[in-house]
């Protein structure tokens, strides 16, 4: 910037000269290329186009251009989010990195913020430091928790939840920073952290965008971090918060250097920055195309080639003989150094892969149930639900008796807890979305793995519906007047729990694989009424179709649970036959006992060829029904993730 300008801002911009030069980590990108298919010609089009950089640990990288001009696809190359064409090379310290070993020293925020929005700022940095390193004790995790949360200027809101759509909670602002807290706090080994606020400052006034990037610049220049941003027109303050820019268009490289040499450049092209503008909007003018309308398309790329050639021409006369990819000179130590904690200290939090594994699992619970139990969407609604629809049915199947006129009704109360409390399991759909996209975020970052997340929601899923089922059951069990028996209530209680449970593992599966809210209930819909339609009350299982019936029937939990809970039921009871025809007595069903007017439960069973199940034989298969489920949602959320 001019010098002017610069006594305006202060301590706002940056000189690269913060640590000695020639010590610390080098982080190398070197012909970087990447492509996608062309729907115009049927070949490909380069979204990025030979590009190489060079940065070291303590810099500030912003990465700039026009939309579409390869911004956030550079960021995912350098991230190993997306894969580079060959010739591309990674390096640190001159070894060769790969998407497994640059996940172990970095840490990406996405633009999006994926945040628990029941927790509070302070709950949400502390368990991603927790989940990084599992075994540090809670002393040092409060410590440095509260240093970062410090230093990005959180302390007001630190105490304060996310927010839900039913629930204010902190700012927009304030957001980008706890998504920064979380991925600084959890000390990176070199500081290579790379971080996309270019949709979320949009969305912020000047002030608060500056104040993003100054708070994550502060924690940085501490602890020795990359900081590699992509990100739109800054206002002044907010780019002489960063040390370097990078400019792209059309996927090419057309400038990198120091913020604080951008008048210098364009004074040396004969086209200076004015008093009052900001050299990045000066920059845009040239790099940005879309609007020339007058021009044609030959010279508007013209215009962007001859930006690029008078910088490379420019950094030629300046720099001699350097290498074409070094827009980063800054070194820093390790974060270590700078906040006092050891190497030892840091180790002493890490564990063997079986130890983290139960580790993670137990925390990402411990996680799980604070969610559940503050969130009203994850199961307060759906406690709500059953609670409801246990009183309906116990007010509408109000003391049904033991008439064989009735029995059709038993039957229907069996099908209706079987197939609408499962149905009903929807309601879990917002609360796993949510889920997901913090578990996409930090397992992205390797705090933990898709296993110990699968386990925990498996192991937390449990008893909150368990306590569902308990409601419901409590409610509309004896007013209705099902079989009285204690032994035949609690294995009425536990096939519902079952089958409620295999539901709620169908949903997941289904919600990993499409996130969007109205997708997965459309499809979680048609899957229910497809096993409702297959699951042999509509129809008798004898008479639909044989394919349906060897392949599907079978494979359906709730026959499977319909069953249990009917012979459950109605093993043992005895039913009065009150239809008199021709003076003799004639029963709903087929009666083994016609002398004495009566038909049994079993007669009933034996009608509907269900009278020969196992209970342990049926409850396992749904259980296996239900540990299918969930290996496909490992599959699904690890197919997902890549």
């Amino acid at each position: 910037m001019k010098s002017d300008q610069d006594s305006t801002r202060g301590s706002g911009t940056l000189t690269p000269t913060l640590r000695a030069e020639g010590v610390g980590s080098v982080l190398s990108y070197e012909h970087l290329s990447y492509s996608v298919p062309s729907a115009s010609n049927g070949g490909s089009k380069l979204l990025i186009d030979d590009i190489s950089l060079e940065v070291r640990a303590g810099e500030l990288l912003a990465i700039m251009g026009p939309s579409g001009a390869g911004k956030s696809t550079l960021l995912d190359l350098m991230a190993f989010r997306k894969e580079a064409l060959p010739g591309g090379k990674a390096t640190l310290n001159g070894k060769p990195l790969d998407a497994r070993s640059i996940a172990k020293v970095s840490c990406f925020v996405e633009q999006e913020d994926a945040l628990l929005g029941v927790l509070t700022v302070r709950e949400s940095i502390a368990y991603a430091l927790r989940l990084h390193l599992p075994l540090m004790p809670r002393k040092q995790v409060n410590e440095r928790v509260q240093r970062v949360i410090t230093a990005l200027g959180l302390q007001s809101c630190a105490e304060q939840k996310i927010g839900t759509p039913i629930s204010r909670g902190i700012s927009g602002g304030q957001k980008r920073r706890v998504t920064a807290a979380c991925a600084m706090v959890t000390f990176p080994d070199i500081g290579d952290f790379i971080y996309s606020p270019s949709s979320e400052c949009q969305k912020l006034d000047s002030t608060a965008a500056r104040e993003v990037i100054s708070s994550i610049r502060t924690l940085a220049l501490a602890e020795g971090m990359i900081v590699v941003a992509s990100i739109h027109q800054p206002s002044l303050d907010t780019l002489s918060q960063f040390t370097t820019v990078v400019f792209l268009a059309e996927g090419k490289l057309c400038y990198s250097g120091g913020v604080n040499e951008l008048d210098a450049f364009f004074d040396a092209w004969k086209r200076p920055v004015g008093r009052f503008i900001n050299p990045a909007d000066h920059a845009m003018n040239f790099l940005n195309t879309d609007f020339n309308a007058s021009d044609s398309e030959k010279s508007r790329s013209t215009a962007v080639e001859d930006f690029r050639e008078f910088f490379l021409s420019y950094r030629t006369r300046r720099n001699g003989q350097q290498s074409s990819k070094a827009p980063g000179t800054l070194v820093a130590t390790s974060s270590s150094d700078v906040l006092g904690e050891t190497p030892e200290v840091v180790t002493k939090g890490k564990a063997g892969p079986v130890a983290t594994l139960g580790l993670h699992t137990l925390i990402l619970a411990e996680r799980s149930v604070k969610n559940y139990m503050r969130n009203l969407l994850a199961y307060g609604v759906r406690a709500g639900m059953y609670g409801g629809m246990g009183f309906m049915l116990a007010t509408i199947w109000i003391r049904l008796g033991h008439k064989d006129s009735i029995i059709n009704d038993r039957l229907s109360v069996h099908f209706y807890s079987v197939a609408f409390l499962a149905f009903m399991s929807v309601a879990g759909i917002p609360g796993f979305l949510e889920e997901r996209s913090v578990y996409y975020r930090e397992s992205k970052n390797g705090l933990y793995t898709t296993l110990p997340f699968v386990l925990a929601n498996t192991l937390v899923n449990i008893p909150f519906l368990f306590f569902c089922t308990v409601l419901f059951t409590v409610i509309c069990y004896w007013a209705i007047g099902l079989n009285p028996g204690a032994a035949a209530f609690f294995r009425f209680l536990g096939f519902l729990f079952l089958a409620i449970f295999a539901a709620e593992s169908q949903v997941v599966v289904v919600a990993s694989l499409l996130p969007i809210f109205v997708a997965a209930l459309a499809i979680t819909a048609f899957l229910n009424g497809f096993w409702m339609s297959v699951g042999g009350y509509f129809i008798k299982a004898r008479s639909l179709p044989r394919f349906w019936y060897y392949s599907f029937h079978f494979m359906d939990y709730q026959k499977y649970a319909f069953e249990l809970l009917t012979n459950s039921d109605l093993r043992g009871v005895t039913f009065t036959c009150n239809t008199i025809v021709n003076g003799a007595c004639a029963c709903a069903y087929p009666s083994s006992t016609p002398s004495t007017c009566t038909v049994s439960g079993d007669d009933v069973l034996n009608y509907l060829d269900i009278d020969n199940i196992s209970y342990g034989k049926w409850a396992a298969i749904v259980v296996c029904i239900s540990i299918i489920y969930r290996i496909a949602l490992y599959g699904a959320l690890k197919l997902r993730s890549k």
